[in-house]
């Protein structure tokens, strides 16, 4: 109980220590320079009220026990004590320029009213000359110590010239007296204050000066960290723009190879067009109609590509419910053959829904997607399990979205980052341009947006273009 109660009175003490110290001392200035100047105003403004108070405490005693002739003084320590009061709630209430003038003015008037009367060579009022010196370089700054100075050398050459020309009553008789303790006494606080002050204003730059240094130390680290970061990042540029080099090496590649197949693909579908009307009239309609819709795609695919390369566009408004339709019959075949099914349903507004670009460039977009969901089935199709991929096409009255999905093998979270990257591709055929292509077509040409779902035990493709 008893080391219970010991700490307990601890922690009160800790407790009213720091309150008081919130209460009277503690800075409330921002600029830390300021703050460790206030300090020091703040203790010596607590110091000197306490060391009045004690003095008024001590002639109002003297008074009582009879001794009449302190009463001037007491008026003159209770007015010094208001003084330094007014001073002290100035400078509790933010306001320290004034505060630190109004301290030094009063330590100036106490040493030259001692100087005054008992002559310049007093020594306790040259200590207060040289205290006044000292503080005023503390309180307000370097150059103040020497303005202080030439104030202080004016006013006692001014009072040594008129004790000179006895203009003045000096009392010279503590020339002949010893030096009795209240003497000795006020030398020794002047001397203490002097310590206590230099202390505290040596203590506060030396703590600001290490903290400038771990400042120091902590930008020094943090430059050469950053260093660090801009090498690495400048090695991850590098080796991106040799991977971006080397994409661009093969896309010029394949832009000869393209232009040489065009050439060759232009001359072999005349030939083949030919053969095909040598083919109608015999018995093989179906298959001919399905093989001319499949060159006519072809064929409008050449000659984008040509107007492409020469720097054309054939821009028009279209149906894309239309553009679906032929690209659904086109690719019924392959989807038959792997066993898949397309599900596709026009909307009944779909003459009323229009986009404006490339017809052609929008089939390809669409032939992209749909190839890709029906090579996403590996397994054959069953009863309970068909294998469907869902095309759906609506619109507001904005933008027209057009949803394609299959519930294949579907897409791994870490392959869903590179999917539209050029020359990737989750298929052991595929060359990874098929929706490199259509991103590119979907967000330059048509200004829309295309993205692949999050379900992971179905693949869901979405596009959305701007309604015309």
């Amino acid at each position: 109980m008893a080391v219970h109660g010991i700490g307990c009175a601890r922690f009160y003490i800790r407790l009213m220590r720091r309150k008081l110290y919130t209460l009277f001392i503690e800075p409330r200035q921002e600029d830390e320079d300021l703050r460790n100047r206030e300090l020091v105003l703040n203790v010596l403004l607590a110091g000197t009220s306490g060391v009045f108070l004690l003095s008024f405490v001590l002639l109002l005693v003297s008074f009582a026990v009879g001794n009449s002739y302190v009463g001037i003084r007491i008026v003159g320590v209770g007015v010094c004590l208001t003084f330094i009061g007014a001073i002290y709630r100035a400078a509790r209430a933010a306001q320290y320029q004034l505060s630190a003038y109004l301290l030094l003015f009063v330590y100036l008037v106490i040493a030259t009213l001692v100087a005054y009367r008992w002559g310049v060579t007093m020594p306790v009022g040259v200590i207060l000359y040289a205290l006044i010196v000292v503080l005023a370089g503390i309180l307000l700054g370097a150059r103040y110590s020497l303005y202080a100075a030439i104030w202080v050398a004016v006013i006692v050459v001014g009072l040594d010239v008129a004790q000179v020309h006895h203009l003045t009553q000096t009392d010279w008789s503590w020339l002949q007296t010893p030096l009795d303790f209240g003497v000795i006494s006020g030398f020794c606080i002047i001397f203490s204050v002097i310590g206590l002050v230099t202390w505290l204003f040596n203590v506060q730059m030396e703590r600001s000066l290490h903290r400038a240094h771990r400042a120091e130390a902590a930008l020094l680290r943090q430059k050469l960290l950053l260093e660090s970061k801009v090498e690495e990042r400048t090695r991850e540029l590098q080796v991106a723009q040799f991977e971006r080099i080397q994409q661009l090496y093969r896309f010029a590649e394949l832009g000869q190879l393209s232009t040489a197949l065009l050439h060759d693909l232009a001359n072999h579908l005349t030939t083949l067009t030919l053969d095909i009307e040598g083919l109608e009239e015999q018995s093989h309609k179906g298959v001919v109609r399905r093989a001319k819709r499949s060159i006519r795609y072809i064929d409008d695919m050449v000659l984008r590509v040509r107007d492409q390369l020469q720097g054309k566009q054939r821009i028009k408004q279209f149906h894309p419910a239309t553009e679906i339709d032929e690209v659904v019959r086109i690719l019924n075949h392959k989807a038959g053959k792997a066993g898949v099914v397309i599900r596709w349903e026009a909307p009944e507004d779909r003459k009323t829904l229009y986009c404006r670009g490339e017809p052609i460039r929008f089939r390809q977009v669409i032939a992209n997607l749909l190839s890709n969901g029906i090579d996403a089935y590996d397994q054959p199709a069953n009863a309970e399990h068909p294998n469907v991929v869902q095309l759906d096409l609506k619109a507001n009255d904005k933008q027209i979205t057009l949803t394609i999905s299959d519930t294949g093998r579907g897409i791994a979270a870490d392959d869903r980052q590179q999917l539209f990257e050029p020359f990737y591709s989750t298929k052991k055929t595929g060359m990874g341009l098929g929706l490199f292509i259509s991103k590119e077509i979907v967000e330059n040409h048509f200004e829309g947006s295309i993205s692949v779902g999050p379900e992971t035990d179905k693949t869901v493709f979405t596009v959305m273009l701007p309604r015309a």
